[in-house]
């Protein structure tokens, strides 16, 4: 079932809904949580910054989380810049924030670290 809900999610996500990331890549899944990026959101500040959305849905609470991050991959540390919260399944913005956090480190082994991993070497 955490499968199925995973992949509908990634359907209604591609569905060409406005809100929808255009080239939406699967980064990990835990249970009912799994982690995304837009691939054509990526865009290089210089050869160690790089802007990225991300989505994280939560399926069994019907919530898609997107992010605009900025992430300096080589001291592996990455800033939220934005983010929205929304009904996945009709994409009403249920809340949103602007407010820029503090940059955080990440791990090789993370949602974040894997997700740089595929954007920098694809695998």
């Amino acid at each position: 079932m955490k499968k199925f809900l995973l992949i509908l999610a990634v359907m209604i996500l591609t569905g060409g809904s406005p809100c929808a990331a255009e080239d939406l890549k699967f980064i990990d899944a835990l249970g009912d949580t799994g982690y995304y990026y837009d691939a054509e959101s990526v865009r290089e500040e210089n050869s160690s910054v790089l802007y990225v959305k991300m989505a994280v849905i939560k399926a069994n609470f019907n919530r898609m989380y997107t992010y605009d991050v900025r992430i300096t991959h080589t001291k592996r540390v990455y800033e939220i810049l934005s983010s929205k919260i929304l009904s996945y399944d009709t994409r009403a913005e249920l809340e949103s924030n602007s407010n820029r956090r503090p940059p955080q480190r990440y791990s090789d082994k993370s949602e974040m670290g894997q997700m740089v991993r595929l954007i920098l070497y694809g695998d």
